[in-house]
């Protein structure tokens, strides 16, 4: 036992600032699911009791109007206090060693969530190559063992980059963002600029047997908005879009430059408002707002049950162009591996803090000398994620079950917004009368939202996957992470002499 044991594993992470202004926003990007929210918004529309009136891009504005606040928080906080696994640390720093159970349930709840995610994402990611090659002429015949092989090979391919290096990781990540947003952009100039007869024309043959575009058009009788309608679409952009704000932060320690450190989560925010809204407004714009809403919403013209009819086939089928379609198909598969890959970077970060602080074994925070990477946290991550694609390829039937499981991450955020309103309250960053004001009051806003949202889930369990499949997941989770605090702070003290909660009394070394 050591005299005087240190507060954390070592005097510094050892990680390297590897990333620039274009990789923190890129993997804030990658973080708000822009593509995979347009490919699958279908998805949620069957769902809803009513489409009447629900609006896609004022529910996009809407959602991102009520997410200022916490974009005000982060920016704040990634800002003063740019840390390995960031809100996490602002969180475990501003509930103090007395509350320190609490944020590593908190902390492992959202974490296990977000691994539950990716894991439906590697297999989304499967389904979407199968749903545009048929369109490029390639035959897509895959058996459920090569669906789940492939599923594993994505995550597994990207989990090696990472250990290889950083910088690979980061570099991979930034790249298929990048694409994923060219292929965006060149979908949207499609859909604006084709002329409308031709769009017309284009989509009907994706269109099942029995179904045509004025039949599906017709068949929407209703106004173009109504508030309440709209309103319950706001759930959706919060599992895939504007809370998600968490990457940049985690690998702020990573990040050059102080502009870069500032400024990424406001562009990132800025950038996925703009994409996401006008990918929206780009297909009422080219086949109506009758059609687009009658055919997302039908099963059998979506591609739930039947048909192949979402944002990206329509470009692709507009496009009247190989390259284009190759591009744009590429691109829809693309954000789905940028999502694995941002995940393959952050997910290991909390594990890296956790371990940092003495939470966790230290093996998580174990760099190797020759890649300099957290090597272990990457296998573990791999291991997990693997055996939940594994989970999720045998019941992809339940595919929006998990979406419940979002409650775990609004509960987090919710969390955050009120360590913003603590550390304004304490002035614990010495910071400005009038950005300790302006924390107060984005942090009691961010609860506020947050808190709304949650209720949203909970009150309309059958549309947002209500079950006890996406709440035991919250629950074990956060239980789990209280434990693991538990027995962790009792083995330090009994047999190193340390007490662990003294880590939630300082910043850890950068």
């Amino acid at each position: 036992m050591e005299d005087n044991p240190p507060i954390f594993i070592r005097e510094s992470t050892g990680l390297v600032k590897e990333a620039g202004l274009w990789d923190a926003v890129s993997i804030n990007v990658a973080n708000m699911s822009i593509g995979a929210a347009l490919a699958t918004i279908g998805f949620t529309l069957v769902a809803l009791p009513t489409i009447l009136g629900v609006n896609l891009v004022y529910a996009s504005l809407i959602a991102a109007i009520l997410a200022l606040p916490q974009v005000i928080v982060y920016s704040i906080l990634v800002k003063y206090i740019p840390r390995v696994g960031g809100d996490y640390v602002w969180l475990g720093r501003a509930l103090g060693p007395k509350l320190a159970w609490l944020t590593n349930g908190l902390v492992l709840g959202f974490v296990v969530q977000d691994l539950a995610y990716y894991a439906l994402i590697s297999f989304a990611a499967v389904f979407q190559l199968k749903s545009i090659l048929p369109m490029l002429g390639v035959n897509a015949s895959l058996s459920l063992t090569e669906e789940i092989i492939i599923a594993v090979a994505f995550f597994s391919i990207i989990i090696l980059t990472n250990i290889l290096g950083t910088r690979h990781g980061i570099r991979l990540m930034t790249a298929l963002t990048t694409v994923s947003l060219i292929g965006l952009l060149v979908a949207i100039i499609i859909l604006f600029i084709t002329p409308r007869t031709q769009v017309i024309s284009s989509v009907s043959s994706l269109l099942p047997q029995g179904y045509t575009y004025s039949k599906v058009s017709l068949s929407y009788v209703g106004p173009e908005f109504t508030i309440n309608s709209t309103l319950m679409l706001l759930p959706f952009f919060a599992i895939y879009v504007y809370p998600w704000l968490n990457a940049g932060p985690a690998i702020s320690a990573e990040i050059k430059g102080r502009g870069a450190l500032h400024w990424n989560i406001p562009i990132a925010f800025l950038l996925a408002l703009l994409t996401l809204t006008i990918g929206f407004e780009a297909m009422y714009y080219s086949l109506g707002f009758n059609f687009i809403n009658a055919a997302l919403s039908n099963p059998n013209i979506n591609g739930l049950i039947n048909g192949n009819v979402n944002f990206w086939t329509i470009a692709m089928a507009s496009s009247h162009n190989t390259a284009l379609s190759w591009l744009i198909g590429i691109a829809s598969v693309t954000w789905y591996l940028s999502l694995l890959a941002y995940g393959a970077i952050v997910a290991v970060r909390y594990w890296f803090a956790l371990a940092f602080d003495r939470v966790w074994p230290s093996f998580f925070a174990y760099l190797s000398p020759r890649f300099g990477t957290p090597v272990y946290a990457h296998l573990f991550d791999l291991g997990v994620s693997s055996a939940l694609i594994i989970a999720a390829g045998l019941f992809y039937g339940t595919f929006t079950a998990l979406y419940g499981a979002t409650v775990g991450a609004l509960l987090y955020f919710m969390a955050v917004g009120a360590a913003a309103v603590l550390m304004g309250v304490k002035n614990s960053l010495k910071i400005s009368n009038t950005s300790r004001i302006t924390l107060i009051i984005a942090g009691s806003l961010t609860i506020t939202v947050m808190a709304y949202l949650t209720y949203q889930f909970l009150e309309y369990p059958s549309i947002w996957g209500g079950n006890w499949l996406a709440y035991g997941v919250v629950i074990a989770a956060i239980l789990l992470g209280i434990t693991l605090y538990a027995a962790s702070s009792y083995i330090n003290r009994k047999r190193y002499g340390i007490d662990v909660s003294m880590a939630y009394t300082e910043i850890p070394p950068e």
